[in-house]
């Protein structure tokens, strides 16, 4: 099947979830996320703002304040499909951009470079367990991470997953994925056999 054929069943799918489950799946993976992330020496994160149907980091990021982490947000440059990442310390310092799309307003925030990003959320809409993906198609986040050293997730409901994808050259698997049933280790399934 192809990507873009995959991309659409499951906007598709998404997008039927109930508005109870979408919540409560959320939930479920904010605490998956933030236990997991007591373990890992990360202080500054990077993530979106979401939109349903995405997992919904509003209660994540507030979470992640609460904790003392560093918030990271992208604004995104349609021109060369590039990223620039913020930080933000309220949501006061967002601004809504095109799609209805909330990003950090440049004049209340200040910008970060890439390598001071300890662990970055990517966003996706399939997914498969060695942590290849399947985005909206802009191929910011395939840009960034070519350059990117550290860290890297996915924050996904478990019906977004997949047993393959077929990953081409410029596909640049996360380290984990956390659904609201489990932490899925990436790297270790692509070093255990291969897996796309």
């Amino acid at each position: 099947m192809s990507k873009q054929l995959m991309r659409k069943n499951m906007k598709d799918k998404l997008s039927r979830l109930d508005s109870d489950l979408y919540i409560l799946y959320s939930e479920q993976i904010k605490t998956n996320f933030i236990k997991e992330i007591s373990s890992l020496n990360v202080r500054t994160i990077g993530l979106t703002i979401s939109a349903f149907p995405e997992v919904n980091t509003e209660g994540i990021i507030h979470a992640l304040w609460e904790l003392g982490r560093t918030v990271v947000v992208p604004k995104c440059t349609p021109q060369d499909r590039s990223m620039t990442f913020y930080r933000i310390e309220d949501y006061s310092q967002l601004e809504t951009v095109y799609m209805n799309l909330k990003e950090p307003n440049p004049k209340l925030t200040t910008a970060v470079e890439p390598s001071s990003i300890d662990l970055l959320i990517v966003p996706g809409i399939v997914y498969s367990k060695s942590g290849y993906r399947i985005g909206y198609g802009g191929g910011y986040y395939d840009r960034f991470l070519s350059n990117y050293k550290g860290k890297s997730m996915s924050l996904a409901f478990d019906m977004q997953l997949v047993d393959e994808i077929v990953s081409e050259d410029f596909d640049l698997p996360v380290d984990s994925i956390i659904t609201e049933r489990t932490t899925i280790m990436c790297k270790e399934n692509r070093e255990m056999g291969g897996l796309t």
